[in-house]
């Protein structure tokens, strides 16, 4: 596993528990991510799946970290241009808005997929911003 991780940074009008319930159930996360998503991702160990139309691979992560302030997602092999990669969302509050620090590790730093996901996960959690402050789920990707 290599040590680059692609970051950044959202604020959400919306308080924290409203965003992490988009973060923490298929549902949730299929509101703004994929809308095919199966599994449970409510608690530590948990796994679930999300399926994109253009990929061949189902990807398959696993909940490594649960609470009010960090939710982890472990991918051990599918897809494989992921395989060892881990996912944070690092949830804080501050005068009402909730501010998510995103960070995807575990990349050796001349990967070329780091250029086709980076500005995939912006605008995925661009549309998590919109999603979670609005409470209404618009999938940012339709199987």
């Amino acid at each position: 596993m290599g040590e680059y991780a692609i970051k950044a940074q959202f604020e959400f009008d919306a308080q924290g528990s409203s965003v992490r319930r988009w973060l923490n159930n298929p549902s949730g996360i299929a509101g703004w991510w994929s809308d095919k998503v199966e599994g449970a991702a409510g608690a530590k160990d948990d796994e679930f799946h999300v399926a994109f139309p253009t990929s061949p691979v189902v990807f398959d992560l696993k909940v490594t970290s649960i609470s009010d302030r960090l939710i982890e997602w472990h991918i051990a092999e599918n897809p494989p241009w992921w395989k060892g990669t881990t996912i944070s969302f690092a949830l804080s509050e501050t005068d009402g808005k909730t501010q998510l620090l995103f960070t995807h590790r575990g990349f050796e730093p001349d990967d070329p997929i780091i250029e086709v996901i980076t500005p995939a996960w912006v605008r995925f959690l661009d549309n998590l911003v919109a999603v979670a402050n609005s409470g209404h789920p618009n999938p940012a990707v339709v199987n």
